[in-house]
């Protein structure tokens, strides 16, 4: 059949996903119920009715998606590859009375600081494997791994993609994490490293870009902010920061501005389009309009907010995202929640429980268009359209949670979450298949992360 469609002037393609509900992210929210997907190399070549694509191609290989769910690949804007286990491994404690960021840091600080380079390869590692399993093709470190290359080099094992930055640039003293080892508050430093790793975005098709990064929450000055800002500006990438995490940090900007931080921010020039802060949970009124006018991309990371602030203050994200701000997704750490669609079905609920809504298909825009525009990578990523990578997840309708397939992105993506998950595409190479790894000896991995867990362990003395 593939010659006689070849001899009738039918292209050939590497591979045609059929029999697929195709729902595209593009500007139009287009879906197929009945579609299919063709890929040469890294790229879509066609996405539509299944009908009209299959009779112009010629696949080499197909895969037949048996009616379920595929979507693009998602895009996590804010995960610490290197403290992967640090999250897993705190004590487990009631902190309902008491105020749990000193107790959270003294936890978080002990084990980092416990890390080795040996041990922060076989987080990202294990981190990577996670993410692809649970249907992340692309995140962003917030630039808080000792050595970049290590991120690096896990990516490229596991064949997720990643962006990295220089690690712990602070030139002030804030109230969060300021006792890192290797972390010194050093403003010189900060400038002699800032963009160092905009190298790697040389290349235009590596899976392992570069962006800027501070660490934020009150340990940068106006003057690293800007010159942050305008390093990644010049070289069309992202800069990134924690802001207005919690209380604490958020008092003390508050405090040395004379005003509220957000606001000074944006008088001052730092927000702008190329801009993604992390968290920004601690929003007050006169907060919204400078985040929506500035045309900055918010992180919405659900940990932190749960954990710290959730008993003060009322997540801003879902009102920022009805505003029009690019809201995207970011795990931060795993302890509370996973990757994916764990963190589609935490925020869905939460923002109902506070009187919100966000619905699954806007929670999965967030994940993925949004995703890939806060990385500036929106005309390359984050949707199922021609001339697009092809970052994509296949479902599986052959799971009793997706099961009946009536309103399929609602089973999915908060009943089936990650179970669903056969096979996960990126640069057009399927990395996951059936669930797994194609790539990895998963359990090789598994063993290499719990014997570096139980070293920290040891040293950190928890």
């Amino acid at each position: 059949m593939s010659a006689d469609k070849s001899s009738a002037g039918v292209r050939a393609c590497e591979l045609l996903i059929r029999n697929a509900y195709v729902v595209t992210m593009d500007e139009r929210r287009s879906k197929f119920f009945a579609g299919a997907i063709a890929i040469d190399g890294r790229d879509i070549v066609a996405v539509g009715p299944e009908r009209e694509v299959a009779s112009r191609f010629a696949p080499r290989r197909i895969i037949d998606a048996g009616g379920s769910l595929v979507h693009p690949g998602l895009i996590d804007m804010h995960y610490h590859a290197s403290f992967h286990m640090v999250g897993k491994m705190i004590e487990e404690r009631d902190t309902s009375k008491e105020d749990p960021g000193p107790w959270v840091a003294r936890q978080y600080t002990g084990l980092i600081n416990a890390m080795r380079e040996e041990d922060e390869y076989a987080n990202a590692l294990l981190a990577c494997l996670d993410m692809l399993r649970n249907g992340v093709t692309a995140f962003m470190d917030p630039g808080t791994a000792r050595e970049p290359d290590t991120i690096a080099t896990a990516a490229r094992g596991t064949g997720i993609r990643a962006s990295v930055a220089e690690p712990w640039l602070m030139d002030h003293r804030g109230p969060q994490l300021a006792d890192i080892e290797g972390a010194p508050i050093d403003r010189a430093r900060c400038r002699n490293l800032l963009g160092n790793q905009l190298w790697r975005n040389k290349d235009p098709e590596t899976r392992v870009r570069g962006h800027v990064a501070i660490f934020g929450m009150g340990a940068e000055s106006e003057e690293l902010a800007t010159a942050a800002k305008h390093c990644a500006e010049a070289a069309g990438a992202p800069f990134t920061m924690h802001q207005s995490q919690s209380l604490d940090d958020t008092e003390f900007d508050d405090k040395r501005f004379g005003k509220h931080a957000v606001v000074h921010l944006f008088e001052r020039g730092i927000l702008g389009g190329n801009c993604v802060f992390a968290h920004m949970d601690v929003l007050r009124p006169d907060e919204y309009a400078p985040v929506v006018q500035s045309g900055l991309s918010v992180v919405w990371s659900i940990n932190a907010w749960y954990y710290g602030t959730r008993r003060y203050v009322r997540n801003p994200m879902p009102a920022l995202f009805h505003s029009g701000v690019n809201v995207t997704l970011g795990l931060d750490v795993s302890k509370a929640g996973g990757f994916g669609c764990n963190q589609i079905y935490t925020n869905y609920v939460l923002a109902r429980d506070q009187g919100d809504y966000v619905s699954p298909e806007d929670l999965l825009a967030m994940h993925t268009l949004n995703g890939a525009r806060a990385m500036q990578q929106g005309d390359r990523l984050g949707s199922l359209e021609v001339g697009k990578r092809a970052d994509i997840v296949i479902r599986t309708n052959a799971v009793p949670e997706a099961v009946p397939a009536h309103n399929m992105e609602r089973q999915h993506l908060l009943v089936a979450g990650s179970k669903s998950i056969d096979t996960v595409i990126v640069d057009g190479a399927i990395v996951v298949k059936g669930g797994r790894s194609t790539l990895l000896d998963e359990a090789a991995v598994y063993d290499l992360a719990s014997r570096a867990a139980a070293r920290m362990r040891e040293r950190a003395g928890v």
